[in-house]
């Protein structure tokens, strides 16, 4: 990974449009605020104008109802998408078309093949298609990613993520059918995204997956188990979970110079040395919903992004890169379909 550079103090701030106002939101417009030197909200936009403008009057920013009026605007040079997965494709396809700069809350789209058509829509319009993929930005993945050569030879490598969601978190959750996933769509690339990046350039020549529903305010799985086999004898395994009141988020990997632990998403050990902590206040108690802190998270990607957009190095996983998780997704809930459908997610959950 290139060294980072600081941004020419010469460079105005990018006017970005936040197109979805729900439950995300709020995450991303702290991000705008915690940043004015480098992006300002030109707009906030919803279907819902009373919540766009809850949304734009904090950052004196204008309420809209549609992405057409924004994307209307001069001033809107980039555009932060954060509504349902489902409008992911086509909103990225109209800002694209409009000659906007993009980064859209992962997924980028519903389908490999739509993800991949955008990152071409994006390579030859000469501009940035990012993803959302959040858990990139911290310190302890940011130092596996620059120090890889010193662990030497992966072999395998485990992640854990697990958290409590009691029903849905937003309406559109208990909507979404079996067949177009619920935790494999929401949550697993969040996982899938971390193996990507250890991975490289390489995508598994096998993947299986199983999938499970315990809760009955949803259609789709709750629970999943994915392994996967890489070139060069490497394999992968994630355990994804929305029923975990002990909240887990730890990635394992094993090298042949010994073994990486991210523990709580943010303590990285090397054979037990300590290598890489938090700052005060951001582990607050991790084993519970709400109990770690992530503002951290959306205003580091928010500033790689805006990276990106001015030509400087960045980590934002952008245009192909992006779109090869949306087709490794597409093969986990095929898996997951075909080894599971038949008694673990159609029907209700035991009483």
């Amino acid at each position: 990974m290139p060294e980072l550079t600081t941004l020419p103090s010469s460079l105005l701030p990018i006017g970005i449009a936040v197109i979805g106002c729900g439950r995300i939101s709020g995450a991303h417009l702290a991000a705008v605020a915690a940043l004015p030197k480098q992006v300002r909200l030109v707009a906030a936009v919803d279907a819902d104008l009373a919540a766009a403008r809850v949304a734009a009057k904090p950052l004196g920013a204008l309420a809209l109802s549609s992405l057409e009026e924004a994307l209307a605007l001069p001033e809107v040079e980039a555009v932060l998408i954060a509504t349902p997965n489902a409008l992911h494709a086509q909103q990225c396809l109209a800002a694209l078309r409009a000659g906007r700069h993009v980064l859209v809350e992962k997924p980028v789209a519903e389908t490999g093949e739509q993800a991949a058509g955008l990152a071409r829509e994006a390579e030859a319009r000469g501009l940035v298609l990012a993803a959302g993929h959040t858990f990139r930005h911290n310190a302890a993945v940011r130092h596996i990613v620059d120090n890889r050569e010193r662990f030497g030879r992966l072999r395998s490598l485990e992640v854990s993520s697990c958290v409590k969601w009691d029903g849905p978190q937003a309406p559109w959750w208990a909507e979404r059918k079996p067949e177009e996933g619920l935790i494999l769509s929401l949550f697993a690339p969040h996982a899938l995204d971390f193996v990507q990046l250890v991975m490289g350039d390489d995508d598994p020549v096998r993947v299986h997956a199983e999938a499970a529903r315990h809760q009955p305010g949803w259609q789709g799985e709750d629970e999943a188990m994915i392994l996967m086999a890489y070139p060069g004898r490497r394999m992968a395994s994630v355990h994804i979970s929305y029923n975990q009141p002990s909240v887990l988020d730890r990635k394992v990997l094993h090298f042949d110079k010994g073994v990486l632990e991210i523990e709580h998403g943010e303590i990285l050990s090397w054979n037990g040395e300590v290598l890489i902590t938090p700052p005060e206040g951001v582990l607050v108690d991790p084993r519970a919903m709400g109990g770690r802190t992530l503002g951290h998270y959306f205003s580091d990607q928010l500033a790689e992004f805006v990276r990106a957009v001015h030509g400087q190095p960045h980590r934002c996983p952008t245009g192909h890169d992006a779109a090869r998780l949306i087709a490794l997704i597409d093969r986990v809930k095929a898996s997951a379909r075909t080894n599971s459908a038949a008694d673990a997610i159609d029907p209700p959950p035991p009483a």
